[in-house]
This record gives structure tokens, sequence and C-alpha cells, in this order.
């Protein structure tokens, strides 16, 4: 797998991530603090190819258990699976606002197969995405 030697550890985001997913169950403090980092936070995906010209790439998609598409996410590239790689040799690394932004169709996964695995189906992302666009229409 194609990796990006010099990712910065998101630190931020791995703590709220930890934070959220250690209890019996997630406040909507956390799920609210885990969004906040996350958007202001890089993260990597593995993907099928290379980024194109246009800056396009296909990344690789899993199911949930209801059979909904979701988009796994990582915040370092040392935690992408590794039969993940044969799939998806290649790994991109963006911000976390343009997942929310380009995402229209799926759910997210945060560090996916990792204890502080967290995700957002595809009206979570829907709703973040509406709620940002929201405040920009407000400054």
């Amino acid at each position: 797998m194609t990796q990006d030697a010099g990712f910065p550890e998101q630190t931020n985001l791995i703590e709220k991530l930890t934070t959220a997913t250690d209890g019996e169950e997630t406040t909507n403090d956390q799920v609210v603090d885990v969004i906040n980092a996350f958007l202001n936070s890089q993260v990597v995906f593995p993907s099928v190819d290379k980024a194109g010209d246009d800056g396009s790439v296909s990344p690789l998609m899993l199911q949930d258990t209801d059979g909904n598409p979701v988009m796994p996410l990582f915040t370092s590239p040392d935690d992408i699976p590794e039969d993940f790689s044969e799939a998806a040799p290649h790994v991109s690394v963006v911000p976390g606002s343009a997942i929310i932004q380009s995402v229209t169709d799926a759910g997210i996964v945060i560090d996916f197969g990792t204890p502080r695995q967290f995700g957002l189906g595809k009206d979570q992302v829907a709703a973040v995405r509406d709620e940002i666009i929201t405040q920009l229409g407000q400054a």
C-alpha cells in the first residue's frame, strides 16, 4: 500500500474517539466533540487507484450490517487493515471537512476495526453537512 510517511498524528481526533468509545454509552456531547475534531483533522482512506489529474479517487467502500454503503476512514495510514491493501493499494489524505462535503450517498466509519471505531450513518453525515451549510449561510 502506498503511504505518505510524513502524515501528522491526529492527536485531538484520536483523543475524542477514544473518549467517545471508552464508555458504555456515547453521549451527545461526545458525538459533537468527535464530529468537530473530525472536521478539523486530516484523515486517510484506502483507494482503489491513485488520484487523477482532477484529484478524483475511487475510495474503498464497505457495507454495514444492513447492506448500506460505508466509507472507512483512518486517523493514520498505519491503522488501515492489511487485508484492504489488495483491493485498495493506495492511500488518499484529505481533510475531514472535505469528506463530509463529498460523501453524499454513504455513511462513514472512522478507525474501522480498532477499539475506537466510530461510525456515522448516511443520514447523520447529511445532517452534519446540512448544519455546516446552515452555519455558513448565517456567517
